[in-house]
């Protein structure tokens, strides 16, 4: 009895073969954002609780810690990047209606 060997096909030879049927897929990643904020580092430091207290609720108010400072420096006259006064919000959303249990 003789065993099935399939042939081995190239990557250049796939390529060839599926793309007359894929040229009207949308790609499957989504394109790059063209404008990438610049690269961020955190920063950290001790304070009293009745100041981290002033801080949280000033910060409430702003939006963000980030944000807080970032208005407070530039209003002393400090260069802030926009970047820092504006940050895109990164925070994940959990969806209120768990499983399909609701309103």
């Amino acid at each position: 009895m003789s065993s099935f060997k399939p042939k081995r096909v190239s990557g250049a030879d796939l390529v060839a073969q599926l793309s007359p049927a894929t040229t009207a897929l949308p790609p499957a990643l989504p394109p790059a954002p063209a404008h990438r904020p610049p690269p961020t580092v955190q920063i950290n430091f001790k304070a009293s609780e009745a100041f981290a207290d002033l801080v949280a609720r000033e910060a409430e108010k702003e939006g963000s810690t980030r944000r807080f400072f970032a208005r407070l420096m530039r209003q002393v006259g400090y260069d802030v990047p926009e970047a820092d006064l504006n940050p895109v919000d990164t925070r994940r959303r959990r969806s209120t209606d768990i499983a399909g249990k609701g309103e």
